[in-house]
């Protein structure tokens, strides 16, 4: 096996493929103990993999508002940056392209359908891992092309700072809440389409508040329309949850949720947050497919149609931007599930201290 000692993995994606990519570093500092590992990845997402402290650099790349003068900076500092090895997880033609650019003497990535052209970007170039392989493992396949066997067990992981926990451990004493004494609850995503009905929100809200006796905090991103639909949820709720909605880093939710009994949403980062830090995820799925992009790990539930349709892939029904399969999911179906799915102790000890995975 061949011996590197500057390692960069690309990935430029949204914030959640980010952090599904987390066990490659922890799999490749295994391997290469003394190689220095950098990650690239676009500005918005770099919490996923800040204070990692097996990470040993973190490049960011602004796509939109860096001008020319700025992508010229960037493409120097990478090619000055001398690595010897790329792993190439993105498979757009833009990742293809820095790793190129990168220099270095070896540049894996897989194997597009009608992307020959990056036959000029890698050295080495992997099939497609099977399409209902979980986005976890499937970025671990390249590590095949290295003569590496990929993990039997990978874990997300995800870090935050001393002085996040000590701002989320004040935040719970504001809002008189214990760990593991409440549920956090996310309804939105990064698009419409993947979103639960604010009716259905409502009842479930209802439903914990009541049956289970826990609060529920609501969380969500400034989005426009993720701000809508807790509008519509308060409109809808006939008892009254608590919010932190848009008061929250990507840190310090993440940090937060570590401190729940469980995490309720569809598929978004935040759910993969949930899963990184260890907290019980129940999650609506519909469009996309839970074999790729569900919670990872043991003792989540996933709550979806039983339907020939799904996952479709589609923004919508017909491109109606609204999924059938998620909003005729009801209320009832839900809670029934959780259920049966959940024994909910009285108490949920706090084990993730200042990190999650």
């Amino acid at each position: 096996m061949s011996s590197y000692s500057r390692i960069l993995v690309i990935k430029l994606k949204q914030p959640g493929d980010v952090l599904v990519s987390s066990p490659v570093l922890a799999a490749l500092k295994e391997a290469f103990p003394r190689a220095q590992v950098t990650y690239l990845v676009p500005q918005g997402t770099e919490d996923m993999m800040a204070d990692n402290p097996l990470l040993d650099g973190l490049l960011v790349v602004d796509r939109r508002g860096a001008g020319w003068r700025g992508q010229w900076r960037f493409l120097r500092e990478l090619r000055r940056s001398r690595f010897d090895l790329v792993l190439e997880l993105s498979g757009g033609d833009r990742g293809a392209f820095y790793a190129r650019v990168s220099g270095a003497r070896e540049r894996l990535g897989f194997i597009r359908p009608g992307k020959t052209w990056q036959n000029w970007a890698f050295t080495r170039r992997l099939p497609l891992p099977p399409l209902r392989m979980h986005m976890v493992r499937h970025n671990l396949e390249l590590l095949r092309l290295l003569g590496l066997t990929p993990p039997a067990r990978p874990r997300l992981e995800f870090f935050w700072a001393p002085r996040v926990e000590e701002k989320v451990q004040d935040l719970l004493k504001s809002l008189g809440l214990k760990a593991g004494s409440f549920a956090v609850m996310h309804p939105g995503a990064g698009w419409r389409f993947k979103c639960w009905t604010p009716g259905g929100y409502a009842r479930v809200i209802e439903g914990i508040q009541g049956s289970l006796d826990l609060p529920v905090v609501l969380t969500a991103s400034r989005a426009a329309h993720e701000q809508e639909l807790l509008a519509a949820i308060r409109g809808e709720c006939r008892v009254q949850p608590l919010e932190l909605a848009g008061k929250l880093t990507l840190k310090e939710l993440g940090a937060f949720i570590a401190k729940a009994r469980f995490f309720f949403g569809v598929d978004s980062a935040p759910m993969h947050l949930a899963a990184a830090v260890n907290t019980p995820v129940v999650a609506l799925f519909g469009p996309s497919g839970d074999f790729n992009w569900g919670p990872w790990g043991e003792g989540h539930l996933v709550v979806k149609k039983d339907w020939d349709c799904i996952p479709c892939g589609q923004d919508g029904c017909e491109g109606s931007k609204v999924s059938r399969c998620l909003t005729e999911i009801t209320p009832a179906e839900v809670l029934t599930a959780m259920d049966k799915h959940f024994a909910f102790d009285q108490d949920k000890e706090a084990s993730h201290g200042q990190s999650g995975g």
